[in-house]
């Protein structure tokens, strides 16, 4: 009889909104051959209505059964950093753990069961559960928010910045300790990214666990009027950065070249009312081209713009985009990320942002020239597949219980 899986995460796995999700429905088809496979969902607004109606309708599909706690679930709350608490370290919310604790309970997790916890959320508030634990921790945050506030900070505000960054380092000046006491209880310990294993290595004792990246179908080619290079993230307010070279650096260059009408630019994001006024400016521009996350815009993109130096976690997604068969513009930062990475191998790098544009016009004006990159970076997902994802578990889990 097959053994329980449960994969407890902040929102239900699936392939429609990206990131880790679609890692998580990836690895859980190839590891329900071996197991009886259990979604739980720790924060039900996670996702917009929509995307929870999707995610729901594939793990019915694919025989997974899920439990979501109550619509009345505490919303997750992120304490800004402000002069008055950064030397009163708060990594969690006690309430939203104690809820985690009482509706997993609910669940009824046996001792013989297998659960794997994704974030430190689901981390935490799983610890002394009667199973054998898995622990996947995500994007360190002392490294992701020193990254976006030294990105999103104007590069000419020197002072504003020490003062932010050094602010973040008093705050997080305990954060591996705690992340070591809470994983303490787990009997494996996961990350998806080279760099984040890089820096708790000496902390926990912890593996890098292969990104599950499926191949997907080859792109049907058809006939478009226009070459898309789109951006795409969970919210602008992730890469304002990004957004801004994109429109300012990428943008002038188009035109400047007369290539307005061969090339579509695509910001795939949601959009929060409040903006600041350069980003707002932004989208309100004719030339950029505001889409929803769907089917059309993913068979449409030719080509994905990622030129933040932000190395924290996977970048999920440029293997997305080698799966889709995407040209990806990157820095060459990401490679910390992805260390197969190789500038005009398998995608165009460049640290320097007008280097990088050079690439991409040559790349738009020369394309019968670059088709090597497309062959080279779906052979980069070799290295993450599903199925090497899933057999590295059960490799790991020999020496506990099998």
């Amino acid at each position: 009889m097959k053994r329980n899986f449960y994969y407890i995460s902040q929102g239900l796995p699936n392939s429609y909104t990206g990131g880790t999700a679609l890692y998580g429905i990836n690895l859980l088809r190839k590891l329900k051959k071996k197991f009886k496979i259990k979604a739980v969902s720790v924060l039900k607004s996670f996702y917009q209505t929509s995307s929870i109606l999707k995610a729901e309708k594939e793990l019915k599909k694919e025989g997974i059964k899920f439990y979501k706690i109550g619509s009345k679930s505490k919303k997750l709350v992120h304490h800004k950093i402000t002069l008055w608490n950064f030397f009163k370290t708060n990594y969690y919310d006690s309430e939203r753990i104690q809820e985690i604790k009482k509706f997993v309970t609910k669940v009824k997790i046996k001792k013989n069961d297998v659960i794997f916890c994704v974030g430190s959320n689901a981390i935490m508030g799983c610890q002394n559960l009667p199973a054998t634990k898995i622990a996947l921790v995500e994007d360190i945050q002392d490294q992701s928010q020193i990254y976006r506030t030294y990105l999103a900070m104007n590069k000419f505000n020197f002072i504003k910045k020490f003062i932010k960054i050094f602010m973040l380092k008093i705050y997080f000046r305990d954060y591996y300790n705690w992340l070591k006491k809470i994983t303490q209880n787990y009997n494996l310990i996961y990350t998806y990214s080279p760099f984040d294993f890089s820096k708790l290595r000496k902390k926990i004792n912890l593996s890098v666990l292969p990104s599950p990246m499926d191949f997907k179908n080859q792109r049907k080619k058809k006939i478009k009027k226009k070459f898309n290079i789109s951006m795409f993230s969970s919210s602008i307010s992730q890469d304002y950065n990004g957004v801004i070279l994109f429109y300012e650096k990428l943008l002038p260059k188009i035109k400047k070249n007369n290539l307005l009408k061969k090339i579509k630019l695509n910001l795939v994001m949601s959009i929060p009312k409040k903006l600041p006024r350069n980003i707002k400016k932004i989208i309100d521009d004719e030339n950029i081209h505001l889409e929803k996350y769907d089917n059309k815009i993913l068979n449409d993109t030719d080509m994905l713009f990622y030129p933040s130096k932000y190395p924290v976690g996977v970048r999920s997604k440029i293997l997305h985009g080698f799966s889709r068969s995407w040209i990806v513009a990157t820095s060459s930062t990401i490679k910390k990320c992805i260390p197969e990475l190789k500038d005009n191998h398998n995608c165009l790098m460049s640290d320097n942002i007008d280097h990088l544009i050079k690439k991409i016009l040559y790349y738009i004006n020369n394309k019968k020239k670059f088709k090597h990159i497309n062959i080279n970076s779906r052979k980069v997902l070799k290295n993450y597949m599903p199925n090497l994802s899933a057999q590295k578990i059960l490799n790991d889990l020999n020496n506990f219980t099998f």
